[in-house]
């Protein structure tokens, strides 16, 4: 009888000892999204930082606030319907092997994206919902203002918030679904495999930019009358290198907040398709990428500050699909190779397609973003990935380009089309020579001791002229 007692009693502390241990994960797993989160806005003070450099001084305060605007309208549009896209659209087209098919997501996770679901309010029996909410609602200002920096100093505001919300709450959480989630659909059938977003992300965000780009147009006086590209020099180099700095700084946190904390079970970490992990790996594989980047953008263009801090951008995005697979020689080689490439890819499209991406966005972020899931299908085949370990494949990942590729770049370029065709697309000729500011603020919105400076514009020959010359020339070119 006594033994019977001890017994039930070591059974009741067990159990209560197994419930407090899961409590402290939950709480655990709370506190470390909701930090990630915190840290994840200086991508955005970054980006607001980098852009506000990029720009001439007439269009600096347009540039910051279209940033900060960028939060008001994805916020609210993510909540209300980006979040149930995610939660109900990872069982994606019936094609491909289906066993296993009854671990997609079901219907109760779709319901938890419904905006007025218990998951998405105050609730104390809940941990990790809101928290993880908000983790994928900064990814989606990130999408925003990836684009964002490409169409610098010519878009109208309101048209560039309708494509913001366009992306942030549609068209990359929906690629999220179905390849960034342990139940998405290339995922379980195909080995998809793309940990901390190169494509998902950074790649489709590019290539909607690109897409935009071929309906907004150049810069006026960007390309000489032969076709030959000028050089718009940022109004504050140190400014843009900063907020550059400032991003990758953030990305600690956001690829961070790409891992899963399961603190009860060895390792304690997975990544975001469920696949063992540590914290350690994904740094480490950050930090290469940034090194082997920053050399790769350094030596390539012969030490242009700017295009050596956004080597450093492309090397970690092309490394970030196979960020908790690589070894550190590998990601900095890898890191090394993608940002060789890339700046001789923005020089192309700049140059050769004429398309003028003030930061060099499509460049950086949609072609690294492709490099990305290919270098995983290279160097990384065989890896399981997902619930249902399948094996990563050359592929699996051309699968992805050929999904994600014109899902980014088709819906850019469609939804910019529409408004062009409405004139609703670009600022009038007269505002974008003035300048964004005085427009939409105010006309002595800066000292007047820099406002009556002129910029100046290199040449393709690298000769400066003052802006003014060539704004008058091309002003006559559109009006003839």
């Amino acid at each position: 009888m006594i033994e019977a007692l001890v017994a039930q009693v070591e059974t009741l502390e067990e159990a209560a000892g197994a419930e407090a241990l899961t409590l402290d994960s939950a709480i655990l797993t709370e506190q470390y999204f909701f930090w990630t989160v915190a840290l994840m806005w200086l991508i955005h003070v970054g980006f607001m930082t980098y852009e506000a450099g990029v720009v001439r001084r007439k269009n600096v305060l347009a540039t910051a606030m279209k940033n900060i605007l960028t939060i008001a309208v994805v916020t609210p549009t993510f909540y209300y319907f980006g979040w149930w896209i995610y939660n109900c659209n990872m069982m994606g087209p019936p094609i491909g092997p289906t066993q296993n098919a009854g671990s997609d997501f079901t219907a109760v996770s779709c319901g938890n994206g419904i905006p007025w679901a218990d998951t998405l309010g105050p609730n104390i029996t809940n941990n990790i919902n809101l928290v993880f909410f908000l983790a994928f609602l900064l990814f989606s200002w990130t999408t925003a203002s990836i684009m964002s920096g490409a169409l610098l100093e010519r878009i109208r505001l309101s048209s560039f918030l309708l494509l913001a919300v366009l992306l942030g709450s549609v068209v990359w959480i929906l690629d999220a679904a179905w390849g960034w989630s342990y139940g998405g659909w290339m995922t379980m059938r195909f080995g998809f495999h793309d940990q901390m977003a190169s494509m998902v992300v950074h790649g489709v965000a590019g290539l909607f930019a690109l897409g935009v780009l071929f309906n907004l147009g150049p810069r006026i006086g960007k390309y000489t009358k032969d076709g030959l590209a000028r050089t718009f020099r940022p109004q504050n180099i140190h400014m843009t290198l900063m907020g550059l700095m400032l991003i990758f700084t953030g990305f600690y946190a956001f690829y961070a907040a790409c891992l899963v904390v399961v603190s009860t079970t060895f390792p304690g970490w997975a990544n975001i398709y469920l696949n063992p992990t540590t914290l350690g790996s994904i740094a480490m594989a950050l930090t290469f990428g940034f090194a082997g980047g920053f050399t790769g953008g350094y030596f390539t263009s012969r030490g242009d500050p700017f295009w050596t801090v956004s080597g450093g951008l492309a090397g970690v995005i092309g490394i970030s699909a196979g960020g908790d697979i690589y070894a550190p020689t590998a990601a900095y080689l890898i890191a090394l190779l993608t940002a060789v490439l890339t700046v001789w890819v923005g020089a192309w499209i700049e140059k050769k397609m004429r398309v003028d991406d003030a930061v060099g966005a499509v460049a950086v972020h949609g072609f690294a973003g492709c490099l990305g899931i290919i270098w995983v299908g290279v160097f990384a085949a065989g890896y399981p990935t997902g619930i249902n370990n399948v094996e990563t494949s050359i592929w699996g990942q051309l699968l992805g380009l050929a999904v994600f590729v014109p899902l980014g770049f088709l819906s850019g370029y469609i939804a910019s089309w529409i408004l062009k065709k409405l004139n609703l697309l670009r600022v009038p000729v007269a505002v974008e020579l003035a300048g964004l500011d005085p427009a939409e603020y105010h006309p002595d919105i800066h000292m007047p001791e820099h406002a009556k400076a002129d910029d100046l514009i290199d040449e393709p020959d690298g000769t400066a002229t003052p802006a003014s010359q060539i704004y008058a020339e091309a002003e006559k070119e559109l009006v003839t």
